[in-house]
């Protein structure tokens, strides 16, 4: 598919985007959580934009959030190649050249305002990361010019008949590289680009600069905010270490989206009161958070099993003899699907932007795991030449998948236990630090946010 039929319907991406959908929202991410989609217009010109964290996964949260038809604006380095672009328009990418490509490059914006002109006036939906390229913490950053210049640039094109609308969406991952994470995506209130036709018709730059603003403002309401620099991991690491009495105090009923959201805010909002009082006492509280951090990694545990209550050996024993007597299972699942996915987790390690991983793992296992399951059901048929184990093959290997999954998320649990039991019984004072720096956190905490 060339440009020229980038607006124009198509059964084939239909077809991949049903079936990408599905590893998408039911197999990738174990839950996702939508807040006021009822806010996007419908039958209107819009152009969409959220925070940056996560590479390609923040492209498909509007893919597959968002019910209606998008055209995505892209660098466009990545469209070098011929075959490759051809690639790229297929999936409905449209190319932006920046002045980091050269002045010659720039000038084809020219033409790629054109189609995209004719794009917003089809009514589609026109998705722009407006930061440009994507972060690694949880804070907004700087945003570009290029959403909203292409936003007035097409009303001035219409004679300022379009309405066009900018629509923030605030994304946040509860974890970046993990499968089956949780994925929240949250619309705001759409902006009316006509609030600033005036002071664009006078000082274009003024209007730009404004809308820019609102928007950046209306993001930071939807998203995981953490302006601090200084005090960074003090505000992200808390986020964890304190949620389950954050959401206590809130009078929330777990500590899932979209409680977690509304309660991280708050917590950030206490702290950042906290840090404008006493500014000289964050510097000792983050060292005390750090440590706390740090043990509890270098020990390969968890905040969570710092937390737990100790379990009996009698519970213990029970808990591995049930693994034990599942372990044939386990070992089935893990033997037939172990493939695509210990791949994708391999490819992943390789990148050093850890942003990437995430978007590998789901890329390898979108194109691998079909693959083989259907290679293997083959393999099956040809052994047994019957039908009916080739059908019970093909259903039980991705539930054996499932079960295999399960297995080893709770093994690695277990293990987790044994090693903090371990570490209280071989070094206690290790283990009486950890206990001292997370009561000392929590103490803090109360106070802080009481």
């Amino acid at each position: 598919m060339g440009i020229n039929r980038i607006d124009k319907k198509s059964y084939p991406y239909l077809f991949l985007k049903h079936f990408v959908s599905f590893w998408h929202n039911r197999v990738f991410y174990k839950r996702i959580v939508i807040l006021n989609q009822e806010l996007v217009p419908k039958n209107a010109h819009l152009v969409f934009t959220a925070n940056h964290q996560n590479a390609l996964m923040d492209a498909l949260v509007f893919l597959f959030g968002f019910d209606g038809r998008l055209v995505f604006m892209s660098r466009s380095d990545i469209f070098k190649k011929p075959f490759i672009a051809s690639l790229l328009y297929f999936m409905r990418m449209l190319p932006i050249y920046r002045i980091r490509d050269g002045y010659s490059e720039v000038r084809k914006n020219d033409a790629m305002f054109l189609k995209t002109l004719e794009v917003i006036k089809k009514e589609i939906g026109l998705v722009i990361m407006a930061e440009g390229n994507h972060g690694a913490e949880r804070r907004l950053r700087p945003l570009k010019k290029g959403f909203a210049r292409i936003a007035f640039q097409a009303e001035e094109a219409s004679d300022f008949t379009l309405n066009m609308q900018v629509v923030a969406v605030g994304i946040d991952y509860s974890n970046y590289e993990n499968f089956r994470s949780e994925l929240l995506i949250n619309f705001g209130k759409p902006i009316l680009v006509s609030d600033y036709y005036e002071t664009y018709k006078k000082t274009p730059s003024i209007a730009i600069n404004q809308i820019k603003e609102k928007l950046a403002d209306e993001l930071k309401l939807l998203m995981v905010q953490i302006k601090s620099e200084k005090h960074y991991d003090l505000y992200n690491e808390l986020r964890e270490i304190y949620k389950h009495e954050m959401a206590e105090k809130m009078g929330f009923p777990s500590t899932k989206q979209p409680y977690k959201l509304e309660a991280d805010q708050e917590l950030i909002r206490r702290l950042e009161h906290f840090e404008s009082e006493h500014p000289n006492e964050m510097d000792t509280f983050q060292g005390l958070i750090i440590r706390y951090r740090d043990n509890i990694k270098k020990y390969n545990l968890d905040f969570e099993i710092a937390r737990e209550k100790p379990k009996s050996k009698i519970h213990l024993a029970l808990q591995f003899s049930v693994f034990v007597l599942a372990l044939p299972i386990f070992f089935i699942g893990w033997v037939l699907n172990y493939f695509p996915f210990g791949f994708s987790i391999w490819l992943g390690k390789q990148f050093s932007d850890n942003q990437f991983i995430s978007s590998v793992k789901f890329a390898i296992t979108l194109l691998f795991y079909p693959l083989f399951h259907v290679l293997e059901t083959l393999l099956i048929w040809f052994i047994f030449k019957d039908w009916a184990i080739v059908l019970g093959f093909f259903v039980a290997m991705p539930l054996l998948g499932i079960v295999a999954r399960a297995y080893w998320v709770s093994f690695r649990h277990y293990l987790k236990v044994w090693r903090w039991i371990r570490l209280k019984k071989n070094s206690i004072e290790i283990y009486q630090s950890i206990i001292t720096d997370q009561q000392e956190i929590l103490r803090k905490m109360a106070a802080i946010i009481d």
